[in-house]
């Protein structure tokens, strides 16, 4: 826990606080993302990406302001802030932890992290203004927040790049090898990005997207026997694997999750396992893009409410037939 004189605020995600400001004399709890100063180029560029006011969305984490703070007494380096709107309940990664979904709430949250990743990776805003794409290139399920029970936002932008055509395959290429381990893609793993598409660095997303979706997948209560809560190739590796393992695993062994047979007698499990798959293709150029899973929910969401209205199955595993 840190002490500030302004704000007290407890531990909260991996580098927030929870915070009570005074604006006008009303008291708004917010999240603060604390940077120490060998991390200011970290903080730098999350900002730079915060500063775009079109990334603004329902499933972006909301950004407040930057702060950089002085050093004091009791904390005499200085900080660097990032303040943003706070969410209770935490990460999805601990919420699956302790939590088994309903298909209904498991098709919102992970339709919720399909949006606000389509969102990043548009060159337009939904009323249609010009936007630079942004990659994530770290999403994982612990830099994904809950809003509610139905809807989550994502969050933690540090190594987030903006895919600006200005830029240069040097610019990108200096960008350098980033992320989590446990979700790299398998280019990224074996250093084989193409620099000279920027839609490679949405394709890395996609792969890790895939991964966060398997994890909600796996604690949902449609698949029969739901298991403690694993994150993606569990115990295949360490708590923490390097890259040297995971390229072991996913290059040479092409190594995924499983995907039991009983996940898939569900229908509509059916065809969301099917766009898991096709998200983890190792092919990147094969992985489908944010906005087709945007609609492959869409359809699982209309199949849903057709099954529930017209009570027949069948016409879910027809209908799931005839758009794969």
């Amino acid at each position: 826990m840190f002490i500030i004189r302004e704000y007290q605020y407890a531990e909260y995600l991996n580098h927030f606080g929870c915070s009570s400001h005074n604006e006008g004399g009303q008291y708004e709890t917010v999240a603060v993302k604390i940077f120490p100063v060998v991390e200011y180029s970290s903080w730098c560029n999350e900002r730079a990406i915060f500063s775009d006011a079109n990334l603004k969305h329902e499933n972006i984490v909301q950004f407040l302001t930057a702060e950089e703070r002085a050093g004091t007494a009791a904390a005499p380096q200085r900080q660097y802030w990032l303040i943003m709107a706070y969410y209770n309940m935490g990460n999805l990664q601990d919420f699956l932890a302790g939590h088994i979904l309903t298909w209904t709430e498991m098709c919102s949250l992970a339709g919720s992290v399909a949006r606000g990743l389509a969102h990043l990776h548009s060159d337009m805003t939904p009323c249609g203004t010009p936007k630079v794409p942004i990659a994530h290139r770290d999403l994982k399920s612990s830099n994904i927040v809950l809003k509610n029970q139905s809807e989550c936002a994502l969050c933690d932008f540090g190594l987030a790049l903006r895919l600006d055509l200005s830029l240069t395959v040097d610019d990108f290429a200096n960008s350098g090898q980033v992320g989590t381990a446990r979700y790299m893609a398998p280019e990224v793993l074996e250093s084989r990005v193409n620099l000279e598409d920027l839609e490679s660095f949405k394709q890395i997303d996609i792969y890790s997207m895939a991964l966060v979706l398997w994890e909600m997948v796996s604690r949902c209560d449609v698949i029969g026997e739901v298991k403690s809560y694993e994150p993606p190739f569990g115990s295949k590796v360490c708590e923490q694997p390097c890259v040297d393992s995971m390229r072991d695993l996913v290059l040479r062994d092409r190594g995924r999750p499983d995907i039991p047979e009983s996940w898939t007698t569900h229908p509509g499990m059916q065809l969301l396992c099917a766009t898991i798959t096709e998200c983890w293709d190792h092919d990147p150029e094969a992985r489908l893009t944010a906005h087709c899973v945007v609609e492959r929910f869409n359809t699982l969401k209309s199949m849903t409410l057709t099954c529930l209205v017209s009570k027949e199955p069948a016409f879910m595993l027809q209908f799931y037939k005839a758009i794969i």
